[in-house]
């Protein structure tokens, strides 16, 4: 099987993490962000990530990837509930993150912006007005409210289990880490011990590197 991803994007994040989870080895592809064409032939959209699961047999959407392999090998492991508090504290970041991400993201040496047409194309395509980028960088009131997502995460995180690769998942552990990937590429946020142990502890279980060292 072959996944393809960008190294940005938390649903690609989250979609890695089950092949590790499960001890599944997969060949991952990083596709340049202007490759329209590619995606378009495996599912008729520009979208990632995507998993040739058989030759020229392909599935996208980085929910049915996960349970998809979580069945295909092994007992499958996820099988606790939901946990409501975490994936609604996520899906409330997803309304302001990536004012804070996009400007952070292409700036960093990602595969998929490694070269000039890739990075223009992302920027067309998420700044049209071409002004977002650079005031929503540094805009402070977005970073204080990135800080209070977090503050609000500690007391959540308190009794929320640590991965481990014996436990049994929820697909809040997918959803959370793609967040805290995601906001670990902005500089000067502070992480309370909850919080700051269960992202770094999934990290390496999950051998997905955080973007602290890209941080700005």
């Amino acid at each position: 099987m072959k996944l393809y991803v960008y190294e940005h994007c938390p649903f690609c994040v989250m979609t890695k993490m089950i092949f590790v989870l499960k001890n599944y080895s997969i060949e991952i592809s990083y596709l340049l962000y202007d490759d329209i064409h590619t995606p378009m032939q495996m599912i008729g959209r520009k979208q990632l990530p995507i998993l040739e699961y058989q030759p020229n047999r392909f599935m996208p959407e980085s929910y049915d990837i996960i349970q998809y392999v979580d069945k295909l090998v092994g007992t499958p492991k996820i099988n606790l509930p939901e946990f409501k508090t975490i994936t609604e504290w996520a899906n409330k970041l997803n309304r302001f993150i990536y004012r804070l991400t996009y400007p952070r993201w292409i700036n960093a040496p990602f595969p998929e912006f490694s070269t000039d047409e890739a990075k223009k194309y992302f920027h067309q395509n998420k700044d049209p007005s071409g002004g977002g980028f650079i005031s929503d960088l540094a805009d402070p009131s977005l970073i204080r409210r990135a800080q209070r997502a977090l503050d609000s995460l500690e007391n959540l995180i308190k009794d929320y289990p640590l991965l481990d690769l014996n436990r049994s998942l929820s697909w809040s552990d997918f959803v959370l880490f793609g967040q805290l990937h995601s906001l670990s590429i902005i500089k000067g946020l502070s992480y309370g011990s909850f919080v700051d142990q269960w992202r770094k502890k999934t990290a390496e279980i999950c051998f997905i590197a955080l973007n602290d060292k890209y941080a700005n």
